[in-house]
């Protein structure tokens, strides 16, 4: 059975992927990008103060918060433990998904190749990040891997930005990872807010008016 947050990557399809070199940045940043209309927010583990940060956004309405950058089962412990309700990990780590779905927290597994997605996938991943893709043939990629796999939801990311993320939910990706390209580093160590949440408001607007995204 999927999970239930599941069905809110479906109906959102954007998600912003926070990651600073500093925990006021990360803070402020995703308040920023939260204003602009994005739902699902991922902090990775790699940004000072993640724990922090997970646990002052949890307080946002319908706004729904995880960590990212997860390698091992004790990493995904203590992001569930500060309340994490998904884990991202660029890789596929049958222990790792084990723990996260025993503690009833989404679970999202990195993958590539066709191998790879299905050994994520066997192993309980309840998504499946598509990483890196814009390295081995972005939107075209993406379609070759939706025809032998039309069930098993793919979260492309890297190299997304504003240029092409419909292209890839036009492609049937379930859900886009956006970082850099929503929240360039020299406007978030300029600390220029407004401008990030304006640019996450008009991506969202372009989201909402796409007909065309499966």
């Amino acid at each position: 059975m999927p999970h239930p947050l599941l069905e809110h990557f479906v109906r959102h399809r954007l998600v912003a992927i926070v990651r600073t070199d500093s925990a006021v940045a990360a803070l402020a940043l995703s308040r920023a990008v939260v204003a602009g209309g994005f739902r699902l927010i991922e902090v990775t583990l790699t940004t000072p103060g993640a724990e922090q940060i997970i646990g002052e956004l949890l307080s946002l309405k319908d706004v729904f918060v995880g960590c990212g950058t997860v390698l091992t089962p004790d990493d995904a412990l203590r992001a569930i433990d500060w309340g994490a309700k998904f884990i991202v990990s660029p890789h596929t780590d049958p222990k790792l998904l084990a723990t996260t779905q025993n503690a009833g927290v989404m679970a999202i597994a990195g993958a590539l190749t066709p191998t790879e997605i299905l050994t994520a996938w066997h192993s309980g991943a309840d998504l499946i990040k598509l990483f890196p893709v814009t390295q081995v043939g972005g939107v075209e990629y993406l379609k070759a891997l939706r025809a032998p796999f039309p069930d098993i939801p793919l979260m492309p990311t890297g190299g997304i930005g504003e240029d092409n993320f419909l292209d890839y939910l036009e492609a049937g990706a379930a859900a886009v990872g956006l970082g850099y390209s929503l929240a360039p580093p020299q406007e978030v160590q300029s600390g220029k807010w407004g401008e990030i949440a304006a640019r996450a408001s008009d991506w969202m607007a372009l989201f909402h008016k796409c007909t065309t995204c499966k």
